[in-house]
């Protein structure tokens, strides 16, 4: 059989075409199509910063290798298709087929209790399966929100499988009913990994070695079980520096299933190559793979087993992005074309999916709206008058989560922060949208053009209400009430609250104190995060929740 390696022919300009020759108008789109994507990563080709590699396969056949920047500014080596670099939550459909695998070898079924395999997982008193793990529909709380409201952040602290495991055994609660909602939880694929673990009798990276890695000849892919081992071809991740330059961020952990994968853009090409045409696993495990979710409200979600089924200029696009530590990745397939891209960065604030999206747009040709801008372009939107501009800004609370969304104006336009920046585009008089996210915000205003309610709706059809806060100072009593130490046994870490005027601000050990702006009686947030304190029989502050996106209703006593 030939390999890979000598199948195809490299030319200079980085393509790489599969014909011994080409007729001049292939040869010439070779060349004009390469230059395309060459002008797609110019800002990243550099000697003196990191960048992305890029690959590109069409029908199973490599098209594109190429690197632009470097793998390490410390040694000064360049980034090139060889280069192994961490995936990130692309790491999550390789988990998922090792689970999806074993139930298509009848040693499990997706729809089994988790409890089966893992008894020190707590009864919520209502089932909790494999299947909605892999859905991100189960309500676990996602372990890396919870050590970093527990004041462990990422970075800071070397993490193993077995302290990851003990932090989610010990929450009392779910975020929500199981399957009543999508809320992404990395905690689910640490369980799932070890489900792996016991039903197979390997852990998941020898598992994913002799099952998938070693038969598909993806030979420089390995998940990262072992923070210290040395990985031949590894690059260095980093992070833009506020002096200038770049830092240094590097996973600082041995926890792996829900990310930790290394591996190559060849890699994962291959691989994509086998959700295409299997080779392993069989028609039946693609199929299983990608089955999308279905709520107990019957609605059904993008989210399949580890992967996105979405539609990208109105095709089927099947996709996963990831980040973690300065890696950036994204894996995705466009299976009317028979094209498939895999970008993988290491440096914090390069954005993968829209490199990788532009580079599918050089072969699917120029597409143009009915006004005549690019698909791919933002929508223009509409300005908003000033009168009706001094009506939306301000801060708006979601009474459930204690979820904040500030709304500012600059130059005719409004932004919403939800922990990060969204520009948005208006649609209608009192109706916004972002391409960045296709978040819909909806004001509804009362006689005065005040809103009197914000309402937000998700990509998935998830609706959000929130209500406009009106600070107040805290009273000498309010604030004497609220003072004081918080404990949460299930995440065995010690608040210290001390009230400020119309915030309070909190401190975790050692770490710099955070503080949270008033948004109701009880009701303390900022963008990203919020504090509700909670009252006994008699009425006095006895505790409080922490709501932090992927973590919600965590309790804390008052000490």
């Amino acid at each position: 059989m030939v390999s890979h390696q000598s199948a195809i022919l490299r030319v200079t300009t980085g393509l790489t075409l599969l014909l011994a020759a080409s007729p001049p108008a292939a040869a010439q789109l070779a060349r004009d199509s390469a230059a395309s994507i060459d002008r797609v990563f110019a800002r990243l080709n550099r000697t003196d910063a990191p960048g992305c590699v890029v690959g590109l396969d069409r029908d199973g056949r490599p098209l594109y290798r190429k690197g632009y920047g470097m793998a390490s500014l410390e040694f000064a080596v360049p980034l090139d298709e060889n280069s192994v670099s961490e995936s990130g939550s692309v790491a999550k459909q390789f988990t998922a087929a090792a689970v999806a695998y074993l139930a298509v070898q009848g040693k499990l079924a997706l729809e089994d209790e988790v409890r089966k395999y893992i008894p020190e997982l707590r009864d919520y008193g209502t089932p909790v399966t494999i299947r909605m793990l892999l859905n991100h529909t189960s309500g676990v709380r996602d372990m890396w929100t919870l050590f970093t409201v527990a004041g462990q952040p990422l970075g800071e602290n070397l993490f193993s499988m077995d302290r990851a495991l003990a932090m989610v055994y010990r929450q009392r609660e779910l975020n929500f009913p199981p399957n009543s909602q999508f809320l992404y939880s990395n905690s689910g694929f640490l369980l799932l990994s070890e489900i792996v673990k016991r039903v197979s009798g390997m852990p998941l990276d020898r598992f994913s070695q002799e099952i998938f890695f070693r038969p598909l000849g993806m030979t420089h892919t390995q998940w990262r079980s072992d923070w210290n081992r040395i990985v031949p071809g590894r690059v260095t991740a980093y992070v833009p520096a506020d002096s200038g330059g770049f830092r240094v961020d590097m996973p600082y952990m041995s926890v792996y299933g829900a990310g930790g994968l290394l591996t190559t853009v060849g890699d994962l090409l291959i691989w994509n190559e086998n959700l295409t045409h299997p080779r392993v696993g069989g028609q039946a495990f693609v199929d299983s793979m990608q089955r999308q979710g279905r709520l107990t409200s019957g609605r059904q979600i993008d989210y399949a087993l580890g992967l996105f089924l979405d539609k990208y200029r109105d095709e089927p696009e099947v996709q996963h992005s990831g980040a973690t530590g300065g890696y950036r990745t994204f894996l995705a397939r466009y299976p009317k074309r028979g094209l498939s891209v895999a970008v993988l960065c290491n440096v914090g604030n390069a954005n993968p999916i829209r490199l990788g999206r532009q580079v599918i747009d050089v072969f699917m040709g120029p597409a143009s709206g009915p006004d005549g801008r690019s698909a791919t372009a933002e929508p223009a939107g509409t300005t908003v008058g000033p009168d009706e501009l001094a009506n939306f800004p301000g801060k708006y609370r979601a009474s459930a989560t204690e979820e904040v969304i500030a709304i500012s104006a600059k130059n005719g336009k409004l932004t919403a922060n939800l922990g990060f920046e969204v520009p948005l585009i208006q649609v209608s008089k009192n109706r916004f949208t972002s391409s960045a996210n296709q978040l819909g915000l909806t004001f509804e205003t009362g006689p005065t053009g005040r809103p009197t309610r914000l309402t937000s709706v998700n990509p998935d059809g998830d609706t959000t209400h929130y209500e406009p806060v009106t600070t107040a100072k805290l009273t000498g009593p309010e604030a004497a009430a609220l003072a004081g130490p918080y404990y949460s046994d299930e995440l065995d870490a010690t608040y210290f609250v001390t009230p400020r005027d119309t915030a309070v601000a909190v401190r975790i050990g050692a770490l710099p104190e955070v503080v949270y702006p008033r948004t109701g009686r009880d009701s303390f947030a900022r963008p990203g995060s919020g504090i509700r304190f909670t009252r006994g029989k008699t009425g006095r502050i006895d505790g409080l929740l922490i709501f932090a996106g992927r973590v919600r209703n965590l309790h804390f006593v008052k000490r």
